[in-house]
């Protein structure tokens, strides 16, 4: 009876201690919790044209045997009203990132674009920008950002983890 005592104490101090440290890090980091990105866009162009490049873009990138490793293993899962569906399996260690798309029409006649990825492994803290790579790398291979006067993109490492010092060309 002893033993079983024991445990349950040591089970719970390390419950205890695994809890503190995680708020400890929320409390402390200047990223979000989970390994995740939230992006807004602007973009010169029609919320029609932006959904069907970035939708054209993920389906071009679904394939798994390509150069560009960051550009690969895309997968489309479908839209729901102006919101658009997608995985992305990373390079090296195959976590899979879901994102999604939420265009808007803006009374400035330009399309605003909301965007999220987030790690789908409960654990994920850190991330090296890859959430943020797994949308900016579509916004940048579909070419929307480019010859684009009202093109803005906005975001902060508070709600990018590691938005900063991302490098969306690592795998390749």
């Amino acid at each position: 009876m002893g033993c079983c005592k024991c445990c349950c104490v040591l089970l719970l101090v390390t419950i205890i201690i695994i809890g503190a440290s995680m708020g400890l890090f929320a409390a402390f980091s200047p990223y979000p919790s989970h390994a995740s990105c939230h992006v807004d866009w602007v973009f010169g162009k029609s919320c029609s044209t932006v959904k069907s490049t970035l939708i054209s873009q993920i389906k071009t990138w679904s394939h798994n045997n390509c150069t560009l490793k960051q550009q690969c293993k895309y997968e489309y899962l479908g839209e729901e009203d102006n919101t658009i569906r997608g995985i992305h399996v990373t390079p090296w260690i195959a976590f899979v990132d879901r994102f999604n798309f939420t265009l808007t029409n803006g009374d400035d006649g330009n399309c605003h674009v909301q965007a999220f990825s987030e790690s789908a492994a409960y654990f994920a803290v850190i991330d090296f920008g890859v959430n943020y790579c797994n949308l900016r790398n579509l916004v940048i291979g579909s070419n929307l950002d480019e010859n684009d006067n009202y093109f803005k993109e906005n975001s902060t490492n508070a709600v990018c983890t590691m938005y900063s010092i991302a490098h969306c060309n690592l795998y390749t």
